[in-house]
């Protein structure tokens, strides 16, 4: 590794991390360089891209694990082909960066008295990929419990693990008949305030105040942290651009994307105490200390959305990405934002980059939205010029189909779960085994939580609903069907040790009407890993409508819809 900046220290005679009274960075060796906040932190960074040691008021927190980096969803290690390189340095304040121009730069910020460091990510030359993630694999002796904003509980014991059968991708059954499965510890990234793991004395996390540079929507989901089964490690995951909750997919990243800032803080496993952190950094971002032009230089957009048959866009959700207006739960190339309208359809996101165009959508969160379906897809947002910071779109007329007569209705268009039977229900490996195989759902008189929530069997479920009218017989009528997650994949995760599947193989959903065949959904493409990780409410969503003729319905008796 190249060494842009030396410092008079022989490697020999260092044996532990020296305080010193500000912030500084030491050569240890060819391929070591340690960097210090000057008392209560440092960390020896290896030019393979590894962070091996940490140290925090004196305790080592790394042991035998496997430590902090950069990758590409296990694939290739962001190891380093240059640096470090001094970018800044005061007597309060060090920022050091590491670099690989085929992968890209890793970035380090200390400053005096902060327990843990800073750190970006800017892409060089990653072309098109899945997943980039950072993580910090740790001592498991010292980190047992994992903590987000949906759970906290102990990590699973390794012996565990060990002893069960294993089902699938990182899941395993206990003697008892209950599950380990990492995906427990998945949540919505974008409602996430910090996640992290702690024990006794120590606690490690990821507080992330601005996501613009996550991947996905309000309904992108991630895992957070879990027990690495292969090593033990407590594995502590900052997955802003992952995979793991959506069709399988990647990106095409430009030269340049940031990931990050964010900060990676360290104390004595008080919760309380990180979260106060985390409201601390969120009245911080955008973080000033960074000097990036394109970073620094951002607006706000505002607007009011109202439907074209005059009702405003209550609670609908608001999203800002890519011009192309592509699916958003996988947009990532770029930055995305995000925000829900209030009870005027009004909305506003603060802090949006101005370096590029967006494309503005939104659609139905339920609620006084709850009959409205599609996506508003049509609004173009562009800042004038680096100077511009504000842009007001006015009212925006989202254009919903008119002279229709809704004949029925299951569940709201929301994209979730919510309502059916085990619908948002804590996640758990397994639970869509509580679905029926067969359902039939007779409206006006079946309730709706008798809808469950995932169907995942081999089997009916059926609506019964009343004969039809003469209109319905003259000019037919329109079926959606609206997937809070969708796979078409029988086995998709389950891997060749799992269950003997010798491969994944395509699977459909009939819709028959009347027992006459309306049509099929069959995508080789639709491999949405939500439900066997453990998801109850959402994942990646799918949509579709099936014009029905007339002639299907019957007028003289109830009338049958088969899935």
């Amino acid at each position: 590794m190249r060494v842009n900046v030396l410092a008079p220290w022989v490697s020999a005679l260092i044996l532990l991390p020296l305080a010193s009274s500000e912030p500084s960075m030491t050569i240890i060796s060819e391929n070591v360089t340690r960097i210090s906040n000057g008392d209560t932190f440092s960390m020896d960074v290896e030019s393979s891209g590894y962070v091996t040691r940490m140290w925090w008021n004196g305790r080592e927190i790394v042991g035998n694990a496997t430590g902090g980096y950069t990758d590409t969803g296990g694939k290739t290690t962001f190891n380093f082909t240059s640096g470090p390189t001094l970018i800044e340095k005061t007597d309060s304040m060090i920022h050091v960066g590491f670099h690989n121009a085929d992968f890209g730069d890793v970035y380090y910020v200390l400053f005096s008295g902060l327990d843990g460091h800073y750190q970006y990510v800017i892409n060089q030359n990653l072309g098109y990929q899945g997943e980039v993630r950072s993580l910090y694999r740790l001592d498991p002796l010292q980190f047992t419990w994992g903590r987000t904003n949906i759970k906290n509980a102990p990590l699973p014991a390794i012996q565990d693990i060990e002893m069960g059968y294993k089902v699938q991708d990182e899941t395993w059954q206990r003697p008892n008949g209950s599950y380990i499965t990492k995906y427990d510890f998945s949540c919505y990234v974008r409602d996430l305030d910090f996640h992290g793991i702690y024990g006794d004395g120590v606690g490690a996390y990821v507080i992330a105040p601005g996501k613009d540079y996550y991947i996905g929507d309000h309904l992108k989901q991630e895992l957070m942290l879990h027990r690495e089964s292969s090593t033990d490690d407590a594995v502590l995951l900052h997955m802003y651009h992952g995979t793991h909750y959506n069709s399988e997919f990647s990106n095409l990243i430009p030269p340049g994307k940031m990931w990050g800032p964010w900060l990676f803080y360290i104390n004595d496993g008080d919760l309380d105490d990180a979260a106060a952190r985390s409201k601390k950094e969120d009245a911080a971002w955008p973080y000033p200390w960074l000097r990036d032009d394109k970073y620094q230089q951002r607006g706000t957009v505002q607007g009011q959305l109202i439907l074209s048959d005059g009702r405003p866009a209550a609670g609908a959700a608001i999203f800002l990405g890519d011009e192309d207006g592509a699916e958003t739960n996988n947009q990532g190339s770029n930055y995305q934002y995000t925000t829900y309208a209030d009870a005027n359809g009004s909305f506003i996101l603060n802090h949006v980059r101005r370096e590029k165009a967006y494309r503005l959508l939104a659609w139905a969160n339920g609620g006084a939205l709850a009959d409205v379906e599609g996506v508003h897809n049509g609004t173009a947002v562009e800042f004038a010029n680096a100077d511009s910071s504000d842009i007001d779109l006015g009212i925006i007329t989202w254009e919903v189909p008119v002279d229709r007569h809704l004949a029925w209705r299951i569940g709201d268009f929301d994209r979730k779960t919510l309502g059916f039977r085990l619908g948002g229900a804590q996640m758990e490996h397994g639970l869509s085994d509580a679905c029926p195989a067969n359902l039939v759902y007779a409206i006006g008189s079946t309730q709706e939580n008798d809808w469950c929530f995932a169907q995942s069997a081999q089997g009916n479920w059926t609506v019964i609903f009343p004969e039809a009218d003469e209109g319905v017989r003259e000019r037919g009528a329109v079926l959606s069907l609206s997937f809070a997650g969708y796979t078409s994949q029988n086995g998709y995760g389950l891997g060749r040790d799992s269950y003997a599947f010798p491969e994944i193989e395509p699977t459909g959903l009939n819709v028959s009407m009347n027992q006459q065949l309306v049509g099929t959904i069959v995508s080789e493409n639709a491999t949405d890993g939500a439900l066997y990780r453990s998801a109850t409410t959402s994942g990646g969503y799918y949509a579709r409508q099936f014009i029905i003729p007339g002639e299907m319905f019957l007028s003289d008796r109830a009338n049958r819809l088969d899935l």
